[in-house]
């Protein structure tokens, strides 16, 4: 029998997350069993082995883990509202490319921020941020009455 406690009710999806990435994991595992056995190829092979592709995005692999820590972070601060509307816009910022902004504050320096597609682009990522935060905050928060952190 489950017994729900509407205080802890945030720690019913963790588990679950968890579950399904371990489930992943062997069906990931299993799919590389066959390939490797198919191409008679060792499992796990360390001879040319590249754990990053060349020339990958460095400014979008660490900023995802410094914005995912500092997100944490603040959503303990500032609670779950406020925090996820500032990062998910930061995300979409990180992820639609830095030099937009800088784009848009050369724009905004010379006056013309109204035409620029950079402008467009922070509007659009704002929107974004703060309609899928307020959609889940009312989801889970208010319609499935489950705590947020």
């Amino acid at each position: 029998m489950i017994h729900y406690k509407p205080s802890i009710s945030h720690w019913i999806f963790p588990p679950i997350i968890i579950a399904i990435l371990i489930i992943l994991l062997i069906v990931m595992s299993i799919l590389r069993f066959i390939k490797c056995r198919r191409n008679n190829t060792p499992f796990i092979t360390f001879k040319n082995y590249q754990f990053y592709e060349k020339n990958y995005d460095k400014i979008k692999f660490y900023g995802t883990f410094v914005l995912f820590i500092l997100y944490i972070f603040f959503m303990n601060i500032i609670h779950f509202l406020p925090a996820s509307i500032i990062f998910i816009f930061l995300f979409n910022v990180l992820y639609s490319g830095v030099d937009k902004i800088k784009l848009c504050f050369n724009c905004a320096k010379k006056g013309s921020v109204k035409n620029s597609d950079a402008t467009k682009s922070l509007l659009i990522s704002l929107l974004i941020s703060v309609v899928f935060s307020m959609t889940i905050w009312f989801i889970f928060g208010q319609v499935l009455k489950t705590t947020l952190p």
